[in-house]
């Protein structure tokens, strides 16, 4: 008995095999509809495709779907990092702006002292002072007026 259901079993399967062609014929009926078939039809505007079957391969696929978890988490980890650059950078360009700010702020009062003030010196290494003359003065105050326009712009 078993050796008949044996025997019954590798006949149906050869037969699902046979049933797999490598050929099919496509052609499209009087209504415009694409038919495909394993038999050749007797319409002369019939089209003949070769398939190409392959057995699948398990074990190319779990490869494939290791490679794509391994690239998603490749992925998430520079997610990570690009994000941490990112945070990094608006940190740094806030510093920027804050320094910039204080140096406009530095640059203004000193640009307002050099233009209200009338006379303006140079200290000496002796503890005494040198008064500029009006040249460097105004030389001093423009020096002053460009490096607040710098900083605050």
């Amino acid at each position: 008995m078993k050796l008949t259901q044996i025997v019954i079993m590798a006949s149906m399967s050869l037969a699902a095999t046979a049933a797999l062609a490598d050929t099919v014929y496509h052609s499209v009926d009087e209504n415009g509809t694409p038919v495909y078939s394993d038999r050749p039809s007797s319409d002369a505007d019939e089209e003949t495709v070769e398939l190409n079957i392959q057995a699948t391969n398990r074990s190319a696929i779990e490869q494939e779907k290791k490679s794509a978890a391994e690239l998603a988490g490749a992925a998430k980890i520079r997610e990570g990092y690009e994000a941490e650059d990112a945070a990094r950078a608006e940190e740094t360009q806030a510093t920027v702006a804050e320094q910039r700010a204080t140096n406009c702020a530095a640059a203004k009062k000193r640009a307002e002292k050099y233009n209200t003030n009338r006379k303006l010196y140079k200290p000496l290494p002796n503890g005494g002072r040198e008064y500029l003359s009006a040249d460097e003065l105004d030389a001093a105050r423009a020096e002053a007026a460009r490096t607040a326009a710098e900083w605050c712009s």
